[in-house]
């Protein structure tokens, strides 16, 4: 039986391109205004209200220790689904550019090698080739460690309450 091949969103960090799984995506909006959360992780932009659910928004460049950047109105926010502690809340992820939605066979992916890669290499699941240009496939569950979740979903649930 053939392998069918998954679908992931790229995008772009200043001149990297990334990949995420469709399946974690919920939904890809332009910038919005962020209301910032004092006393947070460096990461931690702030949050948005989404459709009245408060969403937290994760800056990647200052999570991957990339140089920073002003939002401006051609920030993209990709909101994915994240396991919680005890269950699925979403995040919004600030990335610089979305491209489009590739198909890419497991095969067609190659474990992340130990060496040169140690910033980042717990993030990825693997890298892939498309058009002559590697593609690093985000594994977005390990984005943020168990702390940073448990902190974020506290977050979540006590900004709710506030709404």
């Amino acid at each position: 039986m053939a392998e069918m091949p998954s679908k992931y969103l790229l995008f772009s960090i200043l001149k990297e391109t990334y990949g995420i799984s469709i399946t974690k995506v919920r939904e890809v909006i332009q910038y919005e205004s962020i209301t910032p959360i004092h006393e947070s992780s460096t990461f931690l932009k702030g949050v948005i209200n989404l459709r009245g659910k408060i969403v937290p928004i994760i800056d990647m460049r200052a999570k991957f220790d990339l140089a920073r950047t002003d939002y401006s109105d051609r920030t993209i926010f990709i909101i994915v689904d994240i396991m919680g502690t005890k269950d699925v809340f979403n995040i919004g992820i600030a990335v610089d550019s979305v491209h489009d939605v590739r198909e890419i066979k497991d095969a067609d992916l190659e474990k992340t090698p130990d060496i040169g890669l140690k910033l980042k290499s717990h993030y990825l699941y693997g890298i892939a080739k498309i058009n002559e240009k590697m593609v690093m496939i985000l594994n977005i569950d390990k984005i943020l460690t168990t702390d940073e979740v448990i902190n974020i979903d506290g977050l979540e649930s006590k900004m709710a309450g506030s709404v």
